[in-house]
């Protein structure tokens, strides 16, 4: 006869809690797996419909951008009772993408900035989308300046500066900004390119109106 273990008390549990921790450990994998996959299709609508914003293609962006928030939705419910695997990072990062998108689209179809319910959306995805978006915009001015269209750019250059300002104020930890201040810094770079960009296409604009001016004055029109 097996001696009994007078230290092993309560031992006899571990095959049931054995079986209830894999219950648990299957059904969050399970849960992994499926926000992870919805997280992508998130990420994949915001890019696929910054590329048809900048194609003009506004009617198309904004049907993915709706296909993209019920992805999120359903990312979200599935990754509800797991927030270690909810903010492990790719569902902010898909979030971010379909907001970036969000943004730019509000911005230039209807010249208003889109401020979503925080609910539903996650408030440093949309400052990192915030950012991103500055970006966009500097895409969007740059495609107007090759077309000729200058007449808007200083407003829209003016727009980047007021979301970069904004974004400046949270020097906050890296960690707790999820890396925010980094890109932000980024972006600094990115207004003075555009800065320049433009001061160029200005000061040949006015040298081309002088010149113009000059050759009427001299009977050269």
């Amino acid at each position: 006869m097996k001696k009994e273990n007078p230290l092993l008390h309560g031992f006899d549990a571990l095959p049931e809690l054995e079986k209830v921790f894999r219950k648990n450990f299957e059904a969050e994998d399970k849960a992994r797996e499926k926000g992870l996959r919805l997280s992508r299709q998130v990420g994949r609508c915001g890019a696929q419909a910054v590329k048809k914003i900048h194609h003009a293609d506004f009617d198309g962006a904004y049907l993915l951008l709706k296909e993209g928030e019920l992805s999120l939705k359903s990312a979200k419910k599935a990754l509800a009772r797991v927030p270690e695997i909810r903010y492990a990072g790719f569902l902010h990062h898909g979030e971010k993408e379909l907001l970036e998108a969000m943004i730019t689209w509000y911005i230039l179809k209807e010249q208003r900035l889109f401020i979503p319910d925080f609910k539903e959306y996650d408030w440093k995805s949309y400052l990192h989308g915030m950012a991103e978006s500055i970006g966009e915009l500097r895409r969007y001015l740059l495609d107007q300046i090759r077309e000729g269209n200058t007449s808007e750019i200083e407003a829209y250059f003016s727009l980047m500066e007021e979301l970069y300002y904004f974004l400046r104020t949270f020097d906050y930890q890296e960690g707790l900004t999820r890396g925010l201040r980094r890109m932000v810094d980024s972006m600094r770079q990115m207004l003075e390119k555009t800065r320049a960009d433009i001061s160029l296409v200005v000061h040949q604009a006015h040298f081309e109106k002088s010149l113009k001016h000059s050759q009427k004055d001299y009977g050269l029109d």
